[in-house]
């Protein structure tokens, strides 16, 4: 009787590698250019829609649509991915949403639709608009819920942000340009609250002379995952 044999594949493996042990390779941290290209871009478009320091209907759309497609649509989007790779599902969402929705801001500005000029005129399009913040209040209303215990600044910033597109959500739909103001100027303050995530982003990395703000950040900032445990497996 012939003797029985087997084959098996031989695969060139590492004895010490093992699947099981996959380690998190770590990134810079992505909150920095993410939470810094958000606060560019709502400033930005806080000045269009609340009136501040330009007329209302300021036909000159070319700075917010720069600014919308190039560092809202594109830096903060890019950031949103880049968190996914960190495993930061709070970051990767609040930057990939707003990314997508700054991106169709400028899409809408390069194409001339300057719906504040037409809000009290036209009611079609007063109701497109008003469903459009409509539609992002709900979602920022969920980010807001969601994130009451993961830090202050970013609570501040997505409280702040719902009210700004509640009050556009109902200033656009009945048409009142002094309520699309009022929400201009909320979408102000959220910038604002972005440019602070920005620095106390930037000062944990250790290099700002402000050595007392360090308690401050580290109180209003919780840690990432990766951060916490930079061995964390990435699942």
């Amino acid at each position: 009787m012939a003797e029985e044999t087997t084959h098996q594949a031989v695969h060139p493996v590492d004895e010490g590698y093992k699947a099981s042990e996959l380690r998190f390779r770590p990134f810079a941290d992505h909150s920095g250019p993410g939470w810094a290209a958000l606060a560019v871009s709502l400033f930005t478009f806080s000045f269009y829609a609340g009136a501040i320091g330009m007329p209302f209907d300021d036909p000159n759309v070319a700075t917010l649509a720069s600014t919308s497609l190039v560092i809202g649509g594109l830096v903060v989007f890019v950031s949103g991915m880049w968190a996914f790779a960190s495993n930061d599902t709070i970051h990767a969402t609040i930057f990939t949403l707003y990314g997508a929705l700054f991106g169709t801001i400028g899409y809408l500005s390069v194409l001339g639709f300057n719906i504040y000029n037409t809000v009290d005129q036209d009611k079609t399009v007063s109701h497109a608009a008003g469903t459009f913040w409509l539609a992002w209040m709900l979602i920022t209303a969920v980010l807001f819920l969601s994130t009451i215990r993961y830090s202050v600044g970013t609570t501040v910033f997505t409280g702040l942000l719902f009210l700004s597109f509640v009050i556009l959500a109902g200033g656009t739909w009945v048409g009142r340009r002094s309520a699309i103001k009022a929400g201009g100027w909320f979408a102000f303050f959220a910038s604002l609250s972005c440019i602070y995530n920005t620095f106390i982003t930037i000062h944990r990395a250790g290099y700002s002379s402000l050595g007392g703000m360090r308690g401050v950040g580290s109180r209003f900032h919780r840690k990432s995952k990766h951060e916490q445990d930079p061995a964390a497996v990435n699942v």
